[in-house]
């Protein structure tokens, strides 16, 4: 089995208390401590605090009702009982963070490893073993590891003496170059400013696949700026994905009383809304819990487009508008199920940009011309999307 140690010292206290109960994303540094060990194959979390402030016990708990096994002990007399002679020992400093590919490499990795940087003036933060090398505060080991510290005083780092029997064992050193420390392969969020940096970067970072342009150049640009703020507040998510609902709810109501633009202007909101409720937990630590938000909202859409239809064309023309609304919906459901086309994302349909189209064409006394704009646009994506498909297709198939 193994298991992970995650050290919660109360050495860097800044008004929020431990460095790992520093804000980061919409949680704090533990939880993503924690989700990078799970990521690891850790299968049992012990977190190691003297003082156990009760953000940190609730949080222990929290973890137990998802059924992840965690416990939280104040020294090392306590880890003899959560370990055997078999298990390997996942351990992460205080406020260290290990990147992607370094989750990666562990998972897959047995051999007793610590992660060092060379022993340089900006690297002070960090321990130094010797002339060459400072820790980076993860390591590899064996849990046997734990019974050689178990009677240290309890004023003793516990990170420091796992490492002094790491080194006198001469285990194996995994250097990281100081390009990787630079592209954050390791993160020590000790204080609120090193956090918010590094959530930023984060952010700037971020590839959001299937992207338009008027995603690409005003939706995100805007939600980035408001991310870091909306963090802030633990139920922003809920409360985006009930504005969203409710955007739809005065969409119908207002399409019902025949004001087509207005109606399609708050569809056009709540679209808008629900994308950033989706993505306000886009490096969320939360178990993946059913989340009946969007569907609710595409259903209420396609009702009020629906009713829209009815209530703005001619009796004439109501069985081809229809047909061309099943139409539209049917194709965009196809796009949003096509795979990624970098070379036509930027012009790629999603539901705010149709809704913008119909909001458009409806403040200008034309939602009919609209619907069929938008039900051509979807239809001609397709068609390219799939030509892009089929020549990489019969490319592939000449070389064989």
């Amino acid at each position: 089995m193994r298991l992970a140690l995650i050290s919660v010292s109360t050495e860097h206290e800044v008004g929020h208390g431990p460095a790992g109960m520093l804000p980061l994303f919409d949680g704090n540094v533990i939880e993503q401590q924690v989700r990078a060990v799970r990521n690891m194959g850790a299968e049992k979390i012990i977190l190691l605090s003297p003082t156990m402030p009760g953000a940190l016990l609730q949080y222990v708990d929290a973890l137990k009702r998802q059924n992840i096994d965690a416990e939280i002990i104040r020294d090392t007399s306590d880890l003899g009982q959560h370990a055997s002679e078999n298990d390997d020992l996942i351990f992460l400093g205080d406020g260290i963070l290990p990147a992607k590919p370094i989750e990666d490499k562990l998972s897959g990795k047995s051999v007793e490893s610590i992660y060092v940087v060379t022993n340089a003036d900006n690297y002070d933060s960090f321990e130094r073993i010797d002339l060459s090398h400072r820790w980076l505060g993860i390591a590899l080991l064996k849990a046997t590891r734990l019974g050689e510290i178990s009677n240290i005083p309890d004023d003793w780092d516990v990170g420091s003496a796992l490492l002094r029997t790491a080194v006198q064992s001469e285990c194996e050193r995994e250097l990281v170059s100081d390009e990787d420390i630079q592209s954050d392969a390791v993160s020590q969020l000790i204080d609120a400013e090193r956090s918010l940096a590094y959530a930023d970067r984060r952010l700037g970072a971020v590839r959001i696949p299937k992207q338009n342009f008027l995603d690409r150049y005003v939706v995100w640009p805007l939600m980035r700026k408001l991310m870091p703020v909306l963090w802030q507040a633990p139920d922003a998510k809920k409360y985006f994905g009930m504005a969203s609902i409710a955007c739809s709810i005065i969409a119908l109501g207002l399409g019902l009383i025949i004001w087509p633009a207005a109606s399609l202007g708050f569809l056009f909101l709540g679209s808008l809304v629900l994308v950033l409720h989706k993505r306000i937990s886009m490096f969320s630590t939360e178990l993946n819990k059913p989340d009946w938000t969007a569907p609710i909202f595409y259903l209420m859409a396609a009702i009020v487009l629906t009713i829209t239809v009815l209530r703005t064309v001619s009796s004439a023309t109501l069985f081809a508008d229809i047909s061309i609304l099943l139409l539209l919906i049917g194709n965009l459901w196809l796009v949003h199920a096509a795979e990624d086309d970098i070379g036509l994302n930027w012009i790629r349909p999603d539901t705010p940009l149709i809704l913008l189209i119909l909001l458009i064409a409806a403040a200008l006394g034309a939602f009919s011309l609209g619907l069929y704009t938008a039900a051509l646009f979807c239809l001609v994506y397709l068609v390219a999307e799939r030509r892009d498909y089929f020549s990489s297709e019969s490319g592939a198939a000449s070389q064989k």
